[in-house]
């Protein structure tokens, strides 16, 4: 019986417990660090950047079944459902974040776009937002390599940095490649949304609501980011 060891024999048994709880720790830890590489690479397919308030299950659903045959539909679903309410949410984080007011301002005016449902005006301005933002992660202020700054933050965190934060800025990567991808106004439109095509006026694509809400997100998980940076 457990009274009848010695405290040395208790001691032993402790140790291998708690050895044993931080081994089923870090196993389930390298398993969640797997599905969200899928999670990431999956919405990457479809323009989306990994967003910060997606629960553990909305994250097990997408990363380990193959049933969701429209990541797109999901995730409108996902921010819309509820009469909005995830959707909500993420703009009033938004507005409640550390990043400068200025940028508050646009991000209100956005929503008011949004709500009137001019999709067009409220990406168009998002972008922007998004730039600005972007900048605070840079030292050189006169930095304009968005896909650069990007790719500075993916390689800081490789080895360092929360398992969730990570990914967002791996997400953040795909998605800053694919809105700066170089395009020759000569030829094909890219199907992702793509600065130069819309900022220059070139696009022949009407900016929708799942764009708008795409854009929000990509603006909400920059914020959680930042407001970690001033915490």
């Amino acid at each position: 019986m457990l009274r009848d060891i010695n405290d040395e024999q208790k001691k032993k048994i402790l140790m291998a417990f708690q050895q044993l709880n931080k081994q089923q720790a870090k196993e389930n830890i390298n398993r969640f660090d797997d599905t969200l590489d899928r999670v990431v690479d999956k919405l990457a397919n479809d323009g989306w950047t990994l967003p910060s308030e997606l629960g553990i299950y909305e994250v097990n659903v997408i990363g380990q079944t193959e049933k969701i045959e429209d990541i797109n539909e999901f995730l409108f679903t996902y921010f819309t459902r509820n009469d909005y309410e995830v959707f909500n949410k993420m703009l009033d984080g938004i507005l409640a974040s550390k990043i400068r007011e200025p940028l508050k301002k646009m991000i209100y005016e956005c929503r008011q776009a949004y709500t009137n449902k001019l999709y067009i005006v409220c990406a168009v301005a998002l972008i922007p937002v998004i730039e600005g933002i972007l900048s605070e992660f840079c030292d050189n202020k006169n930095n304009i390599r968005m896909m650069r700054i990007c790719k500075n933050q993916v390689d800081a965190l490789s080895c360092d940095g929360s398992v969730i934060e990570k990914h967002i800025w791996k997400s953040y990567n795909t998605f800053i490649q694919n809105l700066y991808e170089k395009s020759d106004f000569s030829g094909e439109e890219p199907v992702k949304i793509n600065r130069h095509w819309i900022l220059h006026g070139r696009s022949n694509y009407e900016q929708e609501e799942a764009d708008c809400i795409r854009l929000f997100n990509a603006v909400q998980s920059l914020c959680m980011i930042v407001n970690k940076m001033e915490s």
